[in-house]
């Protein structure tokens, strides 16, 4: 019995765990490809959920993990899948060096100790979360670093960061930077060699393939409570130390929590890892289905007279919209009446109450520019019950979400920041970051407390990054920022800096929402809101803003244009919807740059200026609007595509030159595509009538296999679709019982090669006797042809036939299968 209780003691201390302490450095193998390795905080180490980390990313289930191999050097762990050399103890007063100096020294705001002891100083800097390393004089003679101001006595200097280590006689140097992690693949190849403290705290994704390990500090680090920047919710228990700060943890925040991604070298991989990322950070949360609609608003000082001959006008004239809204004329801006939520502007709104019943009436949501400034600190009693007492009043009235506009000679700043201008920062945290947390924090708040139960679901609109987007521009955030949907660029952004930031942030920030002020914030030619229009139909949020961008303010040719787009937008909405789940599930954008498919044909597949639209449709903006019969240069993928407006056929991959009208965006269709659009657009995404829904198919002649879901309006009840092509002219459909056992009815549009047509069709098993082929427009006719036309719709003039086949409504499961000759 005793040499049983012997093994059970020596197992506990040496078998393997998921986690393993050395020093003040804990490291956790939260999976077989991702690791946690964190500095040990002035509490302890970190078990709660923080600002970038979720409850469910406190849940990995974790692997076993096992100490190797220990010297005064530093320590080996290993598990099945990699192993781990720490190099230090993640204590600075553990890593002294004595005769040392540093050069270059940037010191900490709280930077010098006078008349302290090494034990004093070094404590000191573990206390401070900026602090890497320190300098201490044993003499306990005064004397400086960097400086000349010290105070009497300063013998401990506290400091952030030095270029170099120096010899001296009368100095000790001490620092946690030497903390350095190396992590190998489990046949002994390096992935991953940095400090601890070296690692990024803002979010850059790698390109697809282009990495084998990313890593990511959760800095500042500290705990967000449920209720976050709104009141504590009445019997909820707060620590007394946190009552000032709303329930907001600080305490415990470190420079030295870093989460070890090992990304692989497959597609599946890199995809699994992005999926591991939003596990600990959580997902990008599902847009109510009104947001895939129209937006408007237009900083004008429009009376309510005025707005509502606007609105009507929108429905006169046939434009689809779900959502106006007004910038910041809402309120009274004079005397800075605008500091405050209590002086709206009743010279142009009487009733506002009034006015909202209106919106609610004409089934439009509508939010309200809030650019705010602060009462107090963030996080304190007085600055909380002001902005929720100010945003939820008018919620209360029936604004239906609101716009933190941060791009403004004031705003409120992140926490421990005492200013009102737009640049606050702490400790790498800016108030584009917390100016959404808190705003959609308190949509949500709102919504799930004061709000019915079928209200569609919080939205706000935000900043995606400090800086107004440039062409060329690369801006990064906090890794909690995608959390906070929807995110606009800023102010004078152009077509091409739209297109760029509005890829690249699917990619690198998990922002699958990224949009720019549609029409700019100048009013250009016709030509140029047609172009702007087009990109933002097939694109993620489509808001008109900026100046002047009604459609019928320039011509009835260009209104009749921009409303075959916005027809083309609601169609799609089914699918939008889908690619939302899709989004917040998995992490893959609405628009995706084309290296999510072929990784292997970067450069040119990685191109920031073209995408892949809900995955079947190739997209090239031209962001040169400066002429109508516009050319440029367009890479097209592996595999057979379909021209959008000529119906013919290019393979790629390969470059080609493309040649538009202002009209027409450059687009393709995916050869083994298929998109589920809407029979009629309908004026507002609630009204539409999904009885009927079409199946744009465009099957490849290679075997191959596409899956779409539908997922109901209001409710998200999944339909899931396959297509199967078997390389011998059979095409296959499956479509599963809804998950609430509706009852609906398909038509499927099968595009076919213009040498094609159907021998043979069968639904249900049971054979179409006489299968109708339409035939594609005459050339002369070109001009009259658009896509997504949908039901009896004939194809453009260079493309094959298309046929239909309507199947008739039914809860049950539907089987089709269609020969091709």
């Amino acid at each position: 019995m005793r040499g049983i209780i012997f093994l059970l003691g020596f197992c506990l201390l040496e078998c393997a765990a998921d986690e393993i302490v050395v020093g003040n450095i804990r490291v956790q193998a939260l999976s077989a490809t991702l690791i946690r390795i964190e500095l040990k905080g002035p509490m302890g180490f970190e078990d709660k959920t923080t600002f970038m980390v979720v409850d469910s990313g406190r849940k990995f289930k974790g692997i076993p993990i096992s100490k190797l191999n220990e010297s005064s050097a530093g320590t080996w762990l290993g598990t099945d899948h990699y192993k781990i050399y720490v190099e230090g103890s993640g204590d600075s007063c553990l890593n002294v060096r004595t005769h040392t100096d540093v050069t270059g020294p940037v010191r900490t705001s709280d930077p010098c100790i006078a008349h302290a002891t090494q034990a004093t100083c070094c404590a000191a800097c573990n206390k401070q979360t900026e602090c890497t390393s320190w300098v201490f004089n044993p003499s306990g003679k005064n004397s400086t670093l960097g400086k000349s101001n010290d105070p009497p006595g300063t013998n401990c200097w506290l400091l952030q960061n030095y270029a170099s280590t120096t010899s001296v006689t009368n100095r000790n140097f001490g620092s946690n930077k030497g903390t350095h992690i190396t992590v190998t693949s489990s046949d002994g190849s390096t992935l991953f060699s940095k400090s601890i403290l070296a690692v990024n705290d803002v979010l850059q994704w790698p390109s697809p393939l282009q990495a084998k390990v990313y890593a990511i500090k959760d800095y500042p680090r500290f705990y967000s409570p449920p209720w976050g920047p709104t009141p504590i919710p009445n019997g909820t228990h707060v620590d007394p130390a946190l009552a000032d700060t709303n329930g907001y943890d600080f305490r415990n925040n470190v420079n030295g929590d870093i989460f070890v991604f090992l990304l692989g070298t497959t597609m599946l991989s890199w995809q699994s890892s992005r999926e591991e990322f939003i596990q600990l950070t959580g997902p990008t949360p599902l847009l109510p289905d009104f947001a895939w609609g129209t937006w408007f608003t237009w900083w004008h000082s429009y009376s309510e007279k005025e707005a509502k001959g606007e609105i009507q006008r929108w429905e006169d004239d046939k434009l689809p919209i779900d959502v106006w809204a007004l910038d910041m004329n809402w309120r009274n801006t004079s005397n800075n009446q605008d500091h405050f939520y209590n002086h709206p502007n009743t010279n142009l709104f009487p009733d506002f109450s009034e006015w909202f019943a209106y919106l609610q009436g004409k089934k439009l949501r509508t939010y309200f520019n809030d650019h705010p400034f602060p009462v107090a600190m963030q996080t304190t009693p007085e600055e909380v019950k002001f902005r929720w007492d100010g945003l939820s009043m008018w919620m209360a009235k029936g604004l239906t979400y609101w716009w933190f506009d941060r791009n403004w000679k004031f705003s409120i700043p992140p926490p421990f920041v005492n200013i009102s201008h737009t640049g606050g920062n702490w400790e790498g945290l800016d108030n584009a970051v917390w100016g959404s947390h808190l705003y959609h924090t308190a949509v949500s708040i709102y919504d799930k407390n004061e709000r019915s139960s079928d209200f569609p679901g919080p939205i706000t609109l935000t900043k995606f990054a400090p800086g107004d987007q440039r062409p060329g521009m690369v801006q990064h955030e906090h890794p909690a920022h995608h959390r906070y949907p929807v995110w606009w660029t800023g102010d004078g952004v152009n077509l091409q800096a739209s297109v760029e930031s509005m890829v690249d942030n699917g990619v690198y920030d998990f922002k699958p929402y990224v949009h720019s002020d549609c029409g700019g914030d100048y009013r250009g030619s016709a030509g140029d809101l047609l172009r702007w229009t087009a990109h933002c139909v097939f694109g993620t949020i489509l808001r008109f803003h900026g100046n002047r961008h009604q459609p019928w303010s320039y011509d009835n040719h260009t209104e009749d244009i921009i409303r075959s787009y916005l027809n083309m937008r609601y169609k799609l909405i089914p699918s939008l919807i889908s690619a939302g789940h899709q989004a917040t599930h998995s992490a893959f954008p609405i628009v995706a740059r084309g290296d999510f498919f072929w990784p292997e044909h970067s450069p040119d597949s990685s191109s920031n200026l073209q995408y892949l639209h809900l995955n079947d449709t190739l997209v090239a903006p031209i962001y040169d609007t400066k002429n109508n019969e516009t050319q440029r240069d367009v890479w097209i993928p592996p595999g057979s595509w379909q021209d959008a407006w000529t119906g013919s056929l290019v393979s790629g991959p390969k470059t080609i030159k493309v040649t538009q009208p202002y009209e027409r965006i450059p687009m393709w269709h995916r050869k083994g595509g298929l998109v589920v659009t809407a029979s009629e657009p309908g004026l507002r995404v609630d009204d539409q009538d999904w009885s009927i829904l079409i199946l744009e198919a465009y099957p490849d002649w290679r075997p191959q296999i596409t899956r779409r879901a539908v997922y109901s309006l209001g409710k998200g009840a999944r339909t899931n679709i396959v297509m199967r092509t078997y390389g011998t002219g059979l095409v296959q459909f499956n479509v599963s019982e809804a998950e609430d056992v509706s009852s609906r009815g398909w038509v499927i549009r099968l595009h076919l090669q213009p040498s094609q047509q159907v021998e043979s069709a069968f639904v249900d098993g049971v054979q179409i006797p006489n299968v109708l082929h339409l035939q594609p427009l005459a050339s002369h006719e070109s001009h009259r042809f658009f896509p997504f036309g949908g039901m009896g719709t004939a194809p453009a003039p260079d493309a094959g036939p298309v046929v239909e086949l309507a199947l008739k409504k039914s809860a049950s499961v539907r089987n089709v299968l269609i020969k091709i000759e």
